[in-house]
């Protein structure tokens, strides 16, 4: 059985009706982007950063299964609390093959020396 690598990946497009200046909005957006680093999710700001009433964030988490991530974003959803509305939320999630080209005996001629490589 191969191992599997499964890649969450969020996008969150968010109205902060009440914010007046980018500084009201990026307090509400660094308190969600915190919240979603407490549960173990990269998080970046990837649009509308020089407008004050709109944000989008991009998120990212890895697990070794489908449910764990899967859960992890129900998770999610207990967060998105705040003076902001979240107009579209979208998620992926991707799997992969956890290493393809591995192979145990090149590791163990790497740590005795014993490699050729041309």
């Amino acid at each position: 059985m191969s191992e599997k690598l499964f890649v969450g990946v969020g996008r969150l497009s968010l109205f902060f009706r009440q914010a007046r200046n980018l500084k009201d909005k990026r307090n509400q957006l660094q308190s969600l982007k915190q919240k979603l680093r407490n549960q173990g999710w990269s998080v970046s700001e990837v649009g509308h950063t020089e407008d004050p009433k709109r944000g989008f964030l991009g998120f990212v988490y890895t697990g070794n299964s489908y449910h764990q991530v899967e859960l992890a974003f129900e998770q999610v959803l207990a967060l998105l609390i705040g003076n902001f509305e979240v107009v579209r939320k979208t998620k992926e999630i991707l799997e992969f093959d956890a290493d393809p080209t591995f192979d145990d005996s090149l590791l163990a001629r790497s740590l005795l020396g014993d490699t050729d490589e041309s």
